[in-house]
């Protein structure tokens, strides 16, 4: 993997309730990007980011996991969290890792107390989030009830950004609103389309109440949208990006793990959405900084760091000082992790996320 400057950098939690489907998501978005090359599965012990073997025995998640993925000339730094709420303190170090968080919600389920629990960690760290409702294409999964659900806990800033095209078994892509553009097919074979006639009347709703999202947010489109006039779809993308960021609206986007529908454009909203290290502050040129989020025992390599360079550039073999101990310590090989897997890396810029062995 090549290296990135922060302004390329996107460093997402992925979290909800146990069972909405983060993991099968994160394997999802792994395949879609290239980075496997098979489609992983919880149920069979398969899926990248749990590679415990008492996570495989037990099929859920337990440790939080790193997987970083290259998409559209970008880094997304996935921290794919545990959902049990015994593990809430994985959940805890994925958020102090990220810039963005995206919530994981099962269509037929609705917003459940781990989602809720999730949320409140998000807001304690003051992170922008996405809501990702998940299994549309299963049994009892219902674009209103669900937006029910999640505006009846969350309240009326998540706006959905997408029209899922068909529910339930017909589930088969959802309509960018944005850019009024309909996105069908699975996996890395999609295709780009009109808008479908059955979906013109609730993309104009949402398109409606993007426009007042994107105008609350920028004083130039408020003049505009208060004197009538419509926004254009850029004015629209521009003022949408604006109150994300500044954690004025919350995009619901709709989608399937398991049948990798609705992927790639989470992957894009990702990246057009979500901030990147230095809108949060990270700066190359600075003293090197950097945060240890979380610590694991490896049986091959002893304790692994997982940390995130806030400023400055962080390199393998060399003297930092460590605040909490008192003294300087010598960095062991850094690298970037995808589950288990192992990628050596030079150095890590500001903004970015890698591990090492001390």
């Amino acid at each position: 993997m090549k290296r990135y400057s922060g302004g390329a950098i996107r460093n997402i939690a992925v979290a909800g309730h146990q069972g909405s489907g983060k993991t099968s998501l994160v394997e999802a978005m792994l395949f879609d990007t290239g980075a496997i090359d098979r489609l992983g599965r919880v149920d069979d012990g398969s899926a990248k980011t749990d590679f415990d073997p008492e996570e495989q025995r037990r099929q859920i998640s337990i440790n939080l996991a790193l997987a970083p993925v290259e998409w559209r000339d970008h880094k997304i730094n996935l921290l794919d969290a545990p959902g049990y709420l015994d593990f809430l303190g994985e959940v805890g170090s994925a958020m102090r890792g990220a810039d963005a968080a995206v919530i994981v919600i099962s269509a037929p389920a609705g917003v459940e107390v781990g989602a809720e629990a999730v949320w409140e960690l998000a807001t304690e760290h003051q992170l922008p989030r996405l809501i990702f409702v998940n299994k549309m294409d299963r049994e009892n999964a219902d674009f209103t009830r669900v937006m029910e659900s999640i505006r009846a806990v969350f309240g009326s800033r998540c706006v959905p950004i997408q029209a899922p095209i068909g529910q339930e078994a017909g589930f088969s892509g959802v309509v960018d609103v944005l850019r009024q553009v309909a996105v069908t097919g699975s996996g890395r074979d999609t295709q780009r389309g009109p808008v479908p006639a059955e979906c013109e009347a609730r993309v104009a709703e949402i398109r409606e109440a993007l426009m007042e999202c994107a105008a609350e947010a920028d004083d130039e489109l408020l003049e505009k949208y208060l004197g009538g006039e419509p926004l254009s779809d850029d004015e629209l993308c521009r003022g949408v990006t604006a109150a994300v960021k500044g954690c004025g609206m919350v995009p619901v986007l709709f989608g399937s793990a398991t049948a990798n529908i609705g992927i790639q454009p989470l992957l894009d909203a990702l990246v057009d959405l979500a901030p990147s290290p230095l809108e949060k502050g990270a700066d190359e040129s600075a003293p090197t900084t950097a945060l240890v989020f979380k610590t694991l025992s490896d049986p091959y390599v002893g304790k692994l760091s997982y940390f995130r360079v806030y400023s400055g550039i962080l390199k393998g073999g060399t003297d930092v000082h460590n605040p909490v101990r008192g003294h300087d310590e010598r960095l062991g090989p850094l690298f970037a992790l995808r589950g288990k897997q192992q990628e050596p890396m030079a150095e890590v810029p500001a903004g970015d996320i890698a591990a090492t062995a001390k």
